[in-house]
């Protein structure tokens, strides 16, 4: 798919708070911008997925870990199976079907009863909930001016950040009365997300693509600079994980209820919400990398300080030391991805790199057992500090190789 001619840059806004972050996006940017933020709403099935299997389904720990491998599986084949599909069937086309399978699966996930179908549903699930996103992140790029589409990616960030804040809040109150409400509301938000797209959606019409950006994985696979940055941010995902397998644990055996859990997951998107918005303009002046670098050594650093606490308080006061780092690797990230995909294959560049989210979600309670068992969570957490230094050493140096410019 050939994007179309950007439209000639006009006069520059004043320079203002406001007008740095929101001015000068396209009216299809903003209707998916506040349409991702409002299906985002129902992402509260997402952090409660372990507390259900625990507390909803008595799973054994062993047995939680079988559903979550199978989740992540899914996730991590979504991303560029969707980017693919985005490029070939068309960006809309992608997000419509993405919205309703989803709502189809986690029904189905909730009514599952038996191991063997947890995890075929969990599966199902894992595929189909996020394989808009390389859809959404494409047709952003697709409208939006060159100089304007890292700005437009992070914005993009904010809002399932603030949407998933609210999820959270929500699920804590929903997990407190009934788990199946849960699984209903999120298929009615996603429904209806769908509808929406397809009422108010309009996408660039498509061209063929240059003979020399051909639709193959291969082709994508052999850009060192997305292997080598895909690679990063599966490194980032993998300590920044813990966040959603190891510590519930320790704020479980803190003693929090399920509506204190969800306060405390929603001072994570919350915060990176009032975090980003504080530093955005200074982040898009700034070298990506070096900012990514920042980020992924803050969050194994202060992933470490949070986890070593043992009550409610200190998790409330210490999360956000960890967020400002998460804040700092994903808002750039994304625009870091625009700036190296061809024009016809931005669907499956995003794809690429966004597997390794899902990959992550698999990787990261394997490694979390072993530390455990080995050394305890102590282990964990410093082994999860020394991993945010070494990305971050590794940033760094493909920011000398790649001479990425400021955003």
């Amino acid at each position: 798919m050939k994007t179309p001619t950007p439209v000639a840059e006009d006069s520059p806004p004043r320079d203002t708070w406001a007008s740095r972050r929101f001015s000068g996006l396209p009216p299809t940017f903003w209707l998916l911008f506040g349409g991702v933020g409002v299906a985002r709403l129902a992402f509260f099935v997402i952090p409660f997925r372990t507390y259900y299997l625990a507390h909803e389904r008595d799973l054994t720990a062993v047995q939680s870990s079988l559903v979550m491998v199978a989740f992540g599986l899914g996730w991590a084949l979504s991303q560029p199976v969707g980017g693919w599909c985005a490029d070939r069937l068309g960006r809309r086309t992608v997000i419509i079907a993405s919205a309703w399978a989803s709502a189809l699966a986690f029904l189905a996930f909730g009514s599952a009863r038996t191991l063997p179908l947890l995890a075929i549903t969990g599966l199902l699930a894992g595929l189909s909930f996020d394989a808009y996103r390389p859809a959404v992140q494409a047709l952003m790029t697709d409208v939006v001016q060159a100089s304007r589409q890292a700005r437009a990616l992070a914005l993009l960030y904010l809002t399932m950040n603030a949407g998933r804040g609210v999820a959270c809040v929500l699920g804590g109150l929903l997990a407190e009365n009934s788990f199946w409400a849960m699984f209903v509301i999120n298929a009615i938000v996603n429904i209806g997300f769908g509808i929406a797209v397809r009422l108010v959606i309009r996408e660039p019409a498509p061209a063929v693509t240059p003979p020399a950006q051909k639709l193959r994985m291969r082709t994508a696979l052999a850009d060192t600079r997305l292997r080598a940055f895909t690679l990063i941010t599966f490194a980032f995902y993998t300590v920044h994980m813990q966040s959603v397998i190891t510590l519930p644990v320790v704020i479980d055996q803190a003693g929090a209820t399920p509506l204190t859990f969800g306060l405390l997951l929603a001072l994570d998107p919350l915060a990176v919400a009032v975090v980003q918005l504080l530093l955005q303009h200074w982040i898009n002046r700034t070298s990506a990398l070096a900012v990514c670098a920042a980020g992924v050594a803050t969050v194994g650093i202060g992933l470490a300080i949070t986890g070593m606490g043992s009550t409610v308080a200190w998790f409330a006061i210490t999360i956000p030391l960890w967020v400002a780092g998460e804040v700092a690797f994903l808002t750039p990230a994304a625009g870091v991805v625009a700036r190296i995909a061809p024009e016809g294959m931005r669907g499956l560049y995003f794809g690429v790199w966004g597997c390794c989210q899902g990959a992550a979600a698999v990787t990261a309670p394997l490694l979390a057992s072993a530390f455990i068992a080995a050394g305890g969570t102590t282990l964990l957490w410093v082994a999860g500090a020394i991993a945010g230094l070494i990305t971050a050493a590794g940033c760094l140096l493909l920011r000398a190789r790649m001479a990425v410019a400021p955003s």
